[in-house]
């Protein structure tokens, strides 16, 4: 019998409190070895597509376990054969379970989103397919390469800019931060801060007052779990 991972935390000594059901409506067990723990539910099926239902229902589990302890959550998919699988795993990656445990101890993921002023990275004048036509001359083909890398130089530096003007009221609210710069399939500049739980409200009101331009919308969500602060290697075991 398989087993999907929802996520790691570090074992208590209590019992662990009941646990929403899972996906497709399986009990979520709770497997401690060595110290470790993981959320687990079976998987009658190997079908993992995630469908709607499916993932909403995992990530509910999720966010469940993450607001009673500090987690190392699991992107939906994650698997293992067994519980034999599951221990090696965790024997395996133990020491960094414990660190990026220690690192994320009492904080939370907030997320910003801000439309990048209707302009993509790359974009220019001259469409990139454009530059292969054959009918251009050399002159032509040149001076159209030279102002699509100039539009795009231009482009990240202002979204650079931007991610500045953004972070700047928010410093002393947040530990660490990712920007994903925007691209053709999502258009807006989105940043993740690691931020105190105790700090949440106060980041949530900074950033809302962040950009002087108030007919520019800022997207603010959280607190969730630190999805993509949570570097933990795929290893033996885990698909």
């Amino acid at each position: 019998m398989s087993y999907l991972l929802y996520c790691v935390f570090r074992s208590l000594p209590q019992p662990e409190p009941e646990v929403l059901p899972g996906v497709e409506g399986q009990p979520v067990l709770v497997m401690d070895h060595r110290g470790l723990s993981a959320a687990i539910s079976e998987l009658p099926e190997s079908d993992l597509h995630p469908d709607l239902a499916r993932v909403l229902a995992y990530e509910r589990v999720v966010k469940f376990v993450f607001g009673r302890r500090t987690i190392i959550p699991m992107r939906y998919g994650c698997a293992v054969r067994d519980r034999l699988e599951l221990a090696a795993v965790l024997d395996t990656h133990r020491n960094e379970c414990d660190a990026l445990l220690h690192r994320l101890e009492g904080l939370a993921e907030m997320g910003v989103q801000v439309p990048a002023g209707g302009s993509e990275i790359g974009s220019a004048a001259v469409p990139p397919a454009r530059l292969h036509d054959s009918s251009w001359s050399g002159a032509s083909y040149l001076l159209a390469k030279k102002l699509y890398y100039l539009g795009a130089d231009q482009n990240v530096e202002r979204q650079n800019e931007l991610v500045q003007t953004l972070c700047h009221p928010l410093a002393g609210l947040f530990v660490h931060r990712k920007v994903e710069l925007p691209s053709r399939g999502a258009p807006l500049l989105s940043l993740h801060f690691l931020v105190p739980r105790a700090s949440v409200e106060a980041f949530r009101e900074a950033s809302r007052h962040s950009l002087p331009n108030d007919a520019t919308r800022l997207l603010v969500s959280g607190p969730w779990p630190p999805y993509n602060f949570a570097d933990f290697s795929s290893g033996r075991g885990i698909s």
